[in-house]
């Protein structure tokens, strides 16, 4: 495993042809940092137009269809939802897989299934194609200063290449394997998160319930082992002074521990703990939750 970027690894990307699919609100950071680094960025539209309308304004080019998109550029990188959307992307008549050009490289920055991951990976390879992994941990906030961090599942041969792309939006690019490692990996850390924060979500919800200050709570966690940023964000959120943090859906969160348990079955090891946050993720959900970031669930 590796963490060092090379001295100009910032540079490699400019002046390549650059895909991006998914401007979502990561998404749109990492192609502002693409644009900043000189790339010629091209990008296919949400629903929502806020990203596309921000990135063309800061000079992407801007395509109705992956089909279009696909022969203007030499990579391609993914920040979707899930694997769902991630294989919707590459297969079928319009997809990636099809029109792009042989010797082109795909990297999924999505939290994506390895299973899914790996079988992308083999069919690209029979269409000329590389396909790897590098799902990334931080904040949009941060994609926009370029302060990711990537964990990449490829090749020796690829990850130069990967790299080089990945290095204009991350701080960090980490090479921890052959492909769907980083999805792998990308998991076993979701699922500690979500984990934690199941917890951390009760622990308010009972100090509330006690009259247990939370600042008092707050000033006695820090001062200990049990400390955590992901508590840390939950009594900051609920003392109303960082509304927006932790911006990541439970319904996304929910689909990440799913996946962690998912995994962990077929690696015939018993997750109880993180099976009953799925659990609790999922009740959320179904709950009306889906939409409403991850510290809401320490709310009744």
């Amino acid at each position: 495993m590796t963490a060092e970027l090379l001295p100009n690894a910032r540079s490699k990307a400019a002046n390549q042809k650059i895909g991006l699919i998914g401007v979502g609100r990561m998404g749109t950071g990492m192609g502002l940092c693409l644009l900043r680094h000189q790339v010629e960025l091209h990008i296919k539209a949400n629903k929502s137009r806020f990203g596309a309308d921000r990135l063309a304004a800061a000079g992407a080019r801007e395509h109705p269809s992956i089909a279009e998109l696909a022969p203007h550029v030499s990579a391609v990188v993914l920040s979707l939802p899930s694997s769902r959307e991630v294989e919707a992307v590459c297969l079928g008549q319009d997809g990636l897989f099809v029109h792009m050009s042989r010797g082109g490289l795909i990297i999924d920055c999505t939290t994506s299934y390895p299973g899914s991951t790996v079988a992308l990976a083999e069919q690209a390879q029979k269409r000329g194609l590389a396909f790897i992994d590098a799902p990334v941990t931080r904040s949009p906030e941060q994609a926009e200063l370029g302060l990711l961090n990537a964990i990449v599942g490829s090749n020796e041969t690829l990850f130069p290449a990967a790299e080089g792309i990945l290095a204009t939006f991350c701080e960090t690019v980490l090479h921890v394997g052959d492909v769907g490692k980083g999805h792998e990996l990308k998991l076993v850390y979701n699922s500690m998160t979500m984990g934690i924060a199941a917890v951390a979500s009760e622990v308010c919800q009972l100090a509330n319930a006690l009259g247990i200050d939370l600042v008092t709570l707050r000033s006695l966690v820090s001062r200990g082992s049990t400390n955590s940023g992901i508590f840390q964000a939950f009594v900051a959120f609920l003392l109303g002074e960082k509304p927006d943090v932790l911006a990541v859906s439970i319904a996304n969160s929910a689909k990440d521990i799913g996946c962690a348990v998912r995994l962990a079955g077929e690696s015939a090891v018993s997750v109880p703990i993180l099976a009953a946050t799925a659990h609790k993720l999922n009740n959320a959900v179904a709950g009306g939750k889906g939409e409403l970031t991850l510290p809401h669930l320490s709310h009744p």
